[in-house]
């Protein structure tokens, strides 16, 4: 049996919000080597609860000195796309998961009021937070700031999400997230403002890692891609990017990276803007993290010129940029925006989100890098390991094998775990 211990806790942070409760109980290790670990694994586990508990897990590269491996995978059932999902999450969600003693997450039952729930040191600690609510979100982590334990990383809900928009999503610290398939509305369903992760401990990983990381970068530094860094290098390669770049005018201040990435694929930028609804108001200088390549191209085809203002809109609100944009009037004024965000957030239409096979998986937030089938595959391959799925899809020289040899390199180990792989991955 090929041991995970290197990789994992090998613990399940175990929450019941509607008793207040929390364990922590071990993950088996036969379980482990058969799916490995991500949506895979999170889906095994899902299936010892009901149809509205969520799973947030690793994968066994997640944390590691893997090139780009910073995730985290929510996997639920989604109320709009009416099956089962895996929201990837980025930035450094997953490894401040495992550094805070926990591998996977399982959340059930509704909590009586709103509640946040901390995890570090393997203690997960559920705190009751009715001040954040209805609040957007920057302010409201300033208030968790004051108020609770310190955090390294957290998953927030917003005002959309507690008004009931089913074009809610979560927000990565400020940043927003590629959560399109509803995840923000469940937590909010079960009165879940958000997840704090400490991150304060670590995992020793194999002593040959750092060099074998250091490898794969030397393999890709090659491609064009290895120096097309920042958002907008990988933005202008999809349907739609190059138009939406013209929009995206802005003071570029840094390319930005998740976990051990040696490639940026997001940027912050710096602009001005003036809100028209105050005419006495000057003009005020906001940054945002561009990450969200699909939903900054939407917005773009919708609101032209003002798509900077308005993603900042949906990051504030936790709403979902190409959800929004599907609401939106197609060319209009900066206000008529404004006053249109405000309608989703405060009267709740039902979203319409047409369903088709590039959505399976996660929902529609992976960009579609490469052909359909490519796509599919790398995505699967990330979501069960634990590596950034953007990250794989600009480079395909990456190969399996190379991000299994992290776990073992003895020739049958590598021959077990490509077996255990590509079982896991037809099981998503």
């Amino acid at each position: 049996m090929i041991p995970f211990q290197p990789f994992y806790n090998m613990k399940i942070g175990v929450v019941d919000l509607s008793t207040s409760s929390a364990e922590v109980i071990p993950l088996v290790q036969e379980r482990v080597s058969r799916y490995l670990g991500g949506a895979a694994m999170n889906s095994a586990i899902l299936e010892g609860y009901q149809d509205d508990a969520l799973a947030f897990g690793t994968g066994p590269l997640t944390g590691s000195f893997a090139p780009a491996s910073p995730l985290m995978i929510a996997t639920f059932t989604s109320s709009i796309f009416k099956r089962l999902c895996h929201v990837p999450l980025m930035l450094r969600t997953g490894p401040d998961m495992k550094f805070s003693g926990v591998d996977f997450l399982v959340v059930k039952g509704t909590a009586p009021e709103p509640s946040v729930v901390h995890v570090n040191h393997g203690v997960i600690r559920i705190l009751l937070a009715p001040t954040i609510l209805n609040m957007p979100v920057p302010e409201a982590i300033m208030e968790l700031k004051k108020t609770s334990p310190p955090f390294q990383s957290l998953i927030i809900t917003g005002p959309a999400a507690d008004r009931g928009s089913s074009y809610a999503s979560i927000s990565i610290g400020t940043n927003g997230s590629l959560d399109k398939a509803g995840l923000a509305t469940l937590m909010a369903a079960k009165s879940l403002k958000g997840i704090m992760l400490g991150g304060t401990d670590g995992l020793p990983f194999n002593k040959d890692n750092p060099a074998q990381g250091k490898e794969l970068e030397k393999i890709i530094s090659g491609d064009k891609n290895f120096k097309r860094r920042g958002f907008y290098a990988v933005l202008k390669n999809l349907e739609g990017g190059k138009d939406a770049g013209k929009y995206l005018k802005a003071d570029r201040k840094k390319d930005m990276a998740c976990y051990h990435c040696p490639s940026p694929c997001m940027t912050h930028v710096r602009y001005s803007w003036h809100d028209p609804r105050n005419q006495e108001m000057e003009k005020s200088e906001e940054g945002l993290l561009l990450l969200d390549h699909t939903g900054c191209i939407a917005l773009a085809k919708k609101v032209g010129k003002n798509i900077l203002p308005i993603l900042w809109a949906c990051l504030h609100y936790g709403l979902d940029p190409a959800g929004v944009a599907e609401m939106l009037p197609e060319g209009g004024a900066m206000t008529e925006c404004i006053n249109a965000i405000d309608k989703i957030i405060s009267d709740g239409p039902p979203r319409t989100t047409d369903v088709s096979e590039a959505n399976r998986l996660c929902g529609g937030g992976v960009p579609p890098i490469g052909t359909d089938d490519l796509w599919e595959k790398r995505v699967a391959l990330a979501m069960v390991l634990g590596v950034c799925p953007i990250f794989l899809l600009r480079f395909p020289e990456i190969t399996d094998t190379a991000l299994l040899s992290f776990i073992s390199t003895r020739e049958e180990d590598l021959k077990t775990l490509q077996e255990r792989l590509s079982s896991a991955i037809s099981s998503l």
